[in-house]
């Protein structure tokens, strides 16, 4: 478990970035909350040609170890707004929302320019169901101040934490992104011997399409061993509570085992360390996340995922109801990639490693070696 300082400052990463509502295309909001984190914690950061944001902590003697980046989404699912039917506005579905969403009277939150919330609420299904779209009645009259497109957000909390458990809108993935601002705030004033890339992108919810640009244009050094940062729904195995996971495949390909070694070391360390560390391995198949995207750009790359209640909003009696996460499993996610960056070098020194390399020589003897 991290220290009290750390804490408390991995919580607040992720309160401000839950202050800041989001959909694809339109995560200005996030996008500014890390840049200005990344600012005060004095890591240096850049943005590409489609908005992805690449911040960077210089190893302290980075010959011969291989970079290592952490990446998370800003996006989550929700409507945008996309045209007007009479005294309605017309909300197309980014990403994958629920059915439920499509109900009439589920409470919105539309997000103008400048950030302010209007209040509104779904009326019903909009065209044929394959369109994805709903009318929306606005609940203040400011539809003269809605510009198209605009996003339009569940209007769930952004960030509370109730019985050990982490409540907000957007657990997926702004964990993420507050797990890897957490990591890096307590790396900076200590570096590791290799590189340390945060990577905070965009248009995650509509196809991998920031991560996939990304790895297309090889923004990071071919080199690099990337670790994305998920929230994704439970399976047997990867349990709320359990520990973060460390994610060996998602739906869509199997990981890399070299950049895995880093998270297994670093999870080797800290049960040394702390006996109440908890953290889990497993595949986890129910969806697609940014490792994929670099995987097939020849990246070697991971995950880690944190096990996530109401996958994309959507509960179990078909309501839209706050996501939540366990709050040892983030913090235990941020202090697993906090000593998996400085294990890099030293990241195929493990137990399994070393059993499976040596041969009892009474084995070697009976097949003749």
């Amino acid at each position: 478990m991290t220290t009290d300082a750390n804490t408390n400052r991995a919580l607040d990463f992720l309160a401000r970035l839950g202050a800041q509502p989001a959909i694809a295309f339109h995560e200005n909001g996030v996008a500014t909350a890390v840049r200005g984190a990344l600012t005060e914690i004095g890591v240096s950061w850049r943005t590409d040609n489609f908005g992805n944001i690449i911040a960077l902590i210089p190893g302290s003697k980075p010959d011969g170890v291989p970079p290592i980046a952490f990446m998370a989404h800003m996006d989550h699912p929700g409507f945008e707004i996309v045209g007007r039917d009479g005294d309605y506005v017309i909300g197309k579905a980014s990403g994958g929302i629920p059915s439920g969403a499509f109900a009439p009277g589920v409470p919105l939150q539309v997000i103008l320019p400048a950030g302010r919330r209007i209040a509104a609420e779904t009326v019903g299904p909009h065209g044929d169901e394959r369109q994805r779209e709903a009318q929306i009645r606005l609940t203040e009259a400011a539809s003269e101040d809605i510009t198209i497109p605009s996003p339009a957000v569940f209007d769930l909390p952004d960030f509370s934490i109730e019985d050990d458990h982490i409540v907000m809108r957007a657990a997926d993935d702004l964990a993420g992104g507050g797990c890897i601002l957490s990591a890096l705030a307590s790396l900076n004033g200590d570096p590791p011997d290799g590189d340390v890339y945060g990577v905070f992108t965009r248009a995650e919810e509509v196809g991998l399409v920031g991560a996939r640009l990304l790895a297309e244009a090889r923004t990071l050094p071919m080199e690099t061993l990337v670790v994305s940062l998920e929230s994704s729904r439970t399976l047997p195995g990867a349990e709320i509570g359990g520990g973060p996971v460390i994610r060996v495949g998602d739906a869509g390909s199997t990981f890399n085992t070299d950049a895995e070694a880093a998270l297994v070391r670093a999870r080797e360390v800290l049960s040394a360390e702390d006996a109440g560390f908890r953290c889990q391995r497993q595949l986890m198949s129910g969806g697609v996340c940014e490792a994929s995207a670099f995987n097939a750009w020849g990246y070697r790359s991971t995950g880690v995922a944190f096990p996530l209640g109401n996958y994309h909003n959507g509960a179990a009696d078909g309501s839209i109801a706050a996501e939540y996460i366990h709050r040892d499993d983030y913090l235990n996610g941020a202090a697993l990639i906090t000593e998996a960056a400085r294990q890099v070098s030293m990241r195929w020194d493990t137990a399994f490693s070393r059993r499976i390399r040596q041969v009892p020589d009474a084995m070697r003897a009976r097949l003749g070696g």
